[in-house]
């Protein structure tokens, strides 16, 4: 994104954030989250004489001076943006300091455009210019025309740890896609919603009844919704020592024998499931997959994960197209030696799934409302001369 500004003389001033430090309880735990390491990839990737460093902070007297004295075709990092509380609330104070570092605004943080922030959305109102970056036009337009138009089957993947947070996108994909797979630590709300005891794996009250309408409106509308049928249980959710596998079935399920043995938790879906998943996925013509199968740090609760990343790659390799959104799925593809091929790897995990739910993002639509507002600016300015 920095290449093209550069090489036109641009004096570029890059802003990020990193991490949540407003959970920080002391000094050198807030300094885990400054940008430093960033910076040094910065200076490796542009050279010392285009990267200036990093600021000591990202509005005030230290941002300025670092703004001050870039030269034509030089570079200077803001530090995290929040490490001040006006960021996260979209505090129009904090907003105008940042817009006073610029001229023009390029929007290229497609992994927070879902956030009413005041780096994404509250500082293109003071900005002389703003434009979406290269990222932020490759994402949208392969995500959308992918994901509202796709080649069908179309089929989802979702994992993660609550239903609550992917409430939304399961109820819009039970209107749009053809398959419907779901894992992770939400997969235990839905099968607990159907009867199956799960042990002291961590489940959602509040949305049984959710996923119960959820599952009859997939299969009124011929939607066809997989949950796993066998998983991985342990009695620690970070040591897989002693971890079993155990098949799920609504019948075998009593106070006295449980499906998941009372103590232990699910933490990942068992091969029986993964073989379900893969025949799924490789009957797609357009697969979107979002969030882990289990808890696919520990190694003995990543096979399920892993099997999910290995039937994407076996996807694309047979010509259909494959989307991964999502930090924790893109780690997990990462950590595979070697990694699947997929078609299109997102930077946004919430943003991407809001999109492909229809909803549109904050920051997108902001920067649409900056850009329609410079243009008619520009309109009214010609009519006039």
């Amino acid at each position: 994104m920095t290449g093209i500004p550069l090489q036109k003389g641009a004096r570029v001033v890059l802003c990020s954030h990193w991490g949540r430090p407003d959970h920080a309880s002391s000094i050198e735990e807030l300094q885990k989250f400054s940008l430093a390491p960033v910076a040094q990839l910065l200076e490796q990737q542009l050279g010392p004489d285009v990267f200036t460093g990093l600021a000591a902070d990202c509005v005030g007297s230290a941002a300025q001076a670092a703004v001050q004295q870039l030269q034509p075709g030089q570079a200077c990092l803001l530090e995290n943006l929040r490490f001040h509380s006006g960021e996260a609330a979209s505090e129009p104070a904090f907003a105008q300091q940042l817009a006073a570092l610029g001229d023009v605004y390029v929007s290229d943080a497609f992994g927070v455009a879902h956030r009413e922030q005041a780096s994404v959305t509250g500082v293109l109102q003071h900005m002389a210019a703003c434009y979406p970056g290269l990222l932020m036009q490759s994402e949208l337009r392969y995500l959308h025309s992918t994901c509202h138009t796709p080649e069908r089957p179309f089929g989802v993947v979702i994992g993660g740890a609550k239903v609550r947070d992917k409430i939304g996108v399961l109820q819009a994909l039970v209107s749009s896609a053809d398959v419907l797979l779901i894992g992770g630590r939400m997969a235990f709300t839905f099968l607990a919603a159907e009867g199956v005891a799960c042990g002291r794996t961590q489940i959602e009250e509040d949305w049984l009844e959710a996923c119960r309408v959820m599952r009859e409106s997939a299969a009124a509308r011929g939607v066809k919704l997989l949950l796993p049928r066998d998983i991985v249980v342990a009695r620690s959710l970070d040591d897989d020592c002693g971890c079993c596998t155990v098949p799920l079935t609504v019948s075998c399920c009593t106070p006295e024998a449980p499906c998941v043995p009372n103590g232990c938790y699910g933490l990942d879906i068992g091969p029986e499931t993964a073989a379900a998943f893969t025949e799924a996925i490789q009957g797609c013509k357009t697969v979107f997959w979002n969030g882990p199968m289990g808890r696919f740090e520990v190694p003995g609760f990543a096979a399920g994960t892993h099997a999910v990343a290995r039937a994407m790659g076996q996807a694309t390799a047979a010509g259909s197209t494959t989307i991964v959104g999502g930090g924790d799925s893109v780690s997990a593809i990462n950590e595979m030696q070697p990694p699947p091929a997929i078609s299109y790897i997102s930077t946004g995990g919430g943003a991407s799934l809001q999109l492909i739910q229809g909803q549109l993002l904050p920051g997108i639509r902001a920067l649409a409302q900056a850009v329609a507002a410079a243009a008619a600016a520009a309109a009214g300015a010609t009519a006039a001369s």
